[in-house]
C-alpha cells in the first residue's frame, strides 16, 4: 500500500488558481494565456481525439478554435474536482465539466467530457504538464450540435451580449492578478 501524499493549503490554493486561470483564459479567448498555464513540452489531448505536444502549439490550435466554433464559450471544471497527489511536486486533477455555450448553464448541464490533468511544480509555480479530455454520454455529437446551434441563436440576444462584456472583463482582470 502506498503513503498517502497531502498537498499543504498553500499548494491547493496554487492548483485552484491555476484551474481558475484556465477556465478564466477559455472564456476570454485569450490563447496565449492558456497556454502559459502549460510547460513548454506539454501533452493535451482534445475532446475530438488529437493530439498535440508543445505549448506553443497548443496555443496556435486553441487559438483557432476560440476563434470559430468555442467563440464565447466558457470551460466548466471548477465545480467538482478531486486532487491526487502523486508527490509533493506532482498532481492529477480528476474533473469532469462542459463546454459551456452562450446561454448554458453548468447546472443544468450534465457533464460531457471526463477530463484528467497532471500539473508540476516548477519554481514555485504549478503548471499543466498533461490535459486528457475524453468526452462521454448518449448522442454526444448530436447533442453537441444542438447546443452549438442554439447558442449561435443565443448570442444574437442584446442582454447578453452586454452581460458578457461584463464577464469577460472581469475574467480579463482575474487574469492579470
Amino acid at each position: 500500500m502506498t503513503q498517502k501524499i497531502i498537498l499543504n493549503p498553500a499548494d491547493e490554493t496554487a492548483i485552484n488558481q491555476t484551474l481558475n486561470n484556465l477556465c478564466d483564459a477559455w472564456a476570454c479567448s485569450n490563447a496565449s494565456a492558456y497556454a502559459s498555464l502549460f510547460i513548454p513540452d506539454a501533452v493535451f489531448v482534445g475532446v475530438f481525439g488529437f493530439r498535440i505536444v508543445g505549448n506553443k502549439i497548443i496555443e496556435q490550435r486553441l487559438q483557432k478554435v476560440f476563434n470559430s466554433i468555442f467563440k464565447f464559450s466558457q470551460l466548466d471544471i471548477m465545480d467538482n474536482y478531486k486532487l491526487q497527489a502523486l508527490t509533493q511536486n506532482v498532481v492529477l486533477v480528476h474533473t469532469d465539466g462542459n463546454v459551456l455555450f452562450p446561454g448554458e448553464f453548468n447546472k443544468k448541464l450534465k457533464p460531457h467530457g471526463l477530463r484528467t490533468l497532471s500539473l508540476v511544480k516548477q519554481n514555485n509555480s504549478w503548471q499543466i504538464a498533461s490535459f486528457q479530455n475524453t468526452p462521454h454520454g448518449k448522442f454526444l455529437h448530436l447533442q453537441f450540435m444542438a447546443r452549438l446551434l442554439f447558442s449561435r441563436i443565443y448570442v444574437l440576444n442584446p442582454i447578453w451580449k452586454n452581460a458578457q462584456k461584463q464577464i469577460i472583463a472581469q475574467k480579463q482582470k482575474n487574469l492579470l492578478k
